[in-house]
């Protein structure tokens, strides 16, 4: 369409504000369908029922709700502190109208634009500008319009009469386009393609409605009368037709047989087709990990940190960008934008999930850096204030400025400055010496048991690989009974003893979480994946007896 038409059209349409709207935006499903080539209608409906594409829709939508959307003030130090009196810091974090929340809001958009390559949440404002609440547009009957002075209006049509919004009242989340100011739709351009897995599960379920039986030719000898041959074919329909008749026996008379023409689903390579379209179409279109959707063959045990990261980076952060930038475009004002006061950002941390030990390290190192102080670090465990004490910030005793000068050391003959009162005595040389060397020959005969017995734990583990399901389990159970025996043989000392069996129940809750992941073929190859990365298990095992025994 021409600008000038457009411009004409536009202005020819009502203004209207959020208000007169915001209560009326609900919509459904639409019917409209896109043909494939695979023979299958392509609707919204229809591409939402087909499963793989409906997880991954919900995992992007879900991750992107779930996280914290929060408007923060610039700092004069640099940093950024909340901003809970501004106002879209309740429409982003708590309610965006009277009539829903605000992840029920970030959500739905999030959808649209999935779905439908744009997604439209209408701001509606008081006299002075101020946002009071966000709403929704229906996707279906919305299209934006740029004017030849570059102003941009968003064209709906609500209960059959069409209207035209300022472009800066309407939050729009796009997904993919080519021309700056609208998304595709993905049902459109990716018809052809759902249509391939969708064609494959809705021939799984004419399969098996049909009694998981096969189609072929009922062969007659001589001629059959037309009566006849509609009552043997409505009998054989009777006997055959549904999942429920399946494997009975069918009896057929007057010398009919029964010829079957259709290859099984097997040999038509079926069940790796409908794998094939979750890794090569759904993944490939929306981004998700194929482990996410549930297929595991292609993905090792030791890759799914790194694939998750992956799905952060590469799937997800474009979506947190697309509606961190669109937020501050049209719920912060001119003043803000221009001076940078302001800024919406996605708290992304919150989508970092991991083991316990591994967040209590890593809270530990940023206090003992001076990163975080203790109340800090408390409140990331949803633990209380430790009180003022825990305003501190500390870092370690032998760290130093830069270019500091180095604290003074007495001239050479000087003996050293003695201690202060009340200082510990050092202990004396000989004794240094002859602690160290004791403990030297503990680690010796400590380091030549463990070493022994950690080369016996990976081989015999991965001999075990071979084995499948429940009984890799039980292999794995019954080895580390008698191996943490064995391996604590003339480890006198209880403490040590806890170390060993500390060792194997880590061991074995890698190699459970293995299994669960793994398929018959790569059961073996994640397994000797896990086990190549236990050396350094293993030097902790050593420290950590050495540190037992030596007590």
């Amino acid at each position: 369409m021409e600008y000038g038409v457009t411009q004409i059209v536009v202005n020819a349409l009502p203004v209207v504000s959020a208000a007169v709207w915001a209560d009326r935006g609900w919509y459904g499903m639409s019917d409209r369908a896109y043909e494939a080539d695979a023979g299958v209608l392509v609707s919204e409906r229809s591409v939402l029922g087909y499963a793989p594409f409906w997880r991954a829709v919900s995992i992007i939508t879900n991750a992107v709700k779930g996280l914290p959307l929060d408007v923060f003030r610039r700092q004069p130090d640099g940093g950024k502190k909340y901003d809970k009196k501004h106002p879209a810091a309740t429409l982003l974090r708590t309610k965006a109208s009277t009539w829903w929340r605000s992840d029920e809001m970030i959500g739905t958009l999030t959808t649209q634009a999935l779905i439908h390559g744009n997604g439209y949440g209408p701001i509606d404002r008081d006299a002075m500008g101020t946002p009071t609440s966000i709403g929704i547009l229906d996707p279906h009957n919305t299209s934006v319009a740029i004017l030849e002075d570059g102003t941009k209006w968003i064209i709906t049509t609500i209960r059959g009469e069409t209207i035209r919004i300022p472009g800066a009242d309407v939050l729009h989340i796009k997904g993919l386009g080519s021309n700056g100011y609208c998304g595709h739709s993905v049902i459109d351009i990716m018809r052809h393609a759902f249509g391939v897995g969708m064609a494959a599960q809705e021939f799984a379920g004419r399969f098996f409605s049909q009694g998981a039986n096969m189609s072929g030719l009922l062969m007659v000898p001589g001629h059959f009368p037309e009566e006849k041959i509609r009552n043997t074919m409505s009998a054989w329909g009777q006997m055959q037709t549904g999942l429920s008749k399946a494997h009975k026996v069918a009896l057929l008379q007057d010398g009919v047989k029964f010829q079957q023409l259709t290859i099984p689903p097997d040999a038509a390579q079926f069940l790796q087709t409908r794998e094939f379209e979750v890794r090569q179409t759904i993944s490939n279109i929306t981004g998700v990990p194929p482990h996410m959707l549930g297929d595991s063959t292609r993905t090792s045990h030791n890759s799914l940190e790194s694939e998750s990261q992956s799905f952060l980076d590469y799937c997800l952060n474009p979506w947190l960008r697309e509606w961190e930038r669109e937020a501050m475009d049209k719920l912060l004002t001119e003043k803000q934008l221009e001076q940078d006061s302001h800024v919406i950002e996605f708290n992304r941390e919150a989508a970092v999930s991991m083991e316990f030990e591994k967040k209590i390290n890593g809270i530990y190192r940023q206090i003992e850096s001076g990163l975080l102080t203790r109340n800090e670090g408390r409140r990331l465990l949803n633990l209380p204030s430790a009180g003022e004490d825990g305003d501190e910030f500390y870092r370690p005793a032998n760290w130093s400025e830069i270019g500091a000068e180095p604290p003074p050391t007495p001239p050479p003959g000087q003996p050293p400055v003695p201690p202060e009162e009340g200082d510990m005595d050092e202990p004396e040389e000989d004794e240094e010496d002859e602690s160290s060397a004791m403990t030297s020959v503990l680690r010796a005969m400590i380091t030549a048991s463990v070493t022994r017995g950690l080369k016996i734990e990976r081989d015999r583990i991965v001999q075990r690989a071979g084995m499948q399901g429940a009984n890799f389990v039980a292999a794995v159970d019954e080895f580390y009974h008698n191996w943490t025996v064995d391996t604590a043989d003339g480890l006198t000392h209880p403490d040590a003893r806890i170390c060993i069996m500390g060792h194997a129940n880590e061991s074995k809750r890698q190699l459970l979480d293995v299994a669960g992941v793994s398929t018959t073929g790569s059961l073996k190859a994640n397994v000797v994946d896990v086990v190549s990365t236990w050396d350094i298990r293993g030097q902790e095992l050593i420290d950590n007896l050495v540190k037992v025994v030596a007590k």
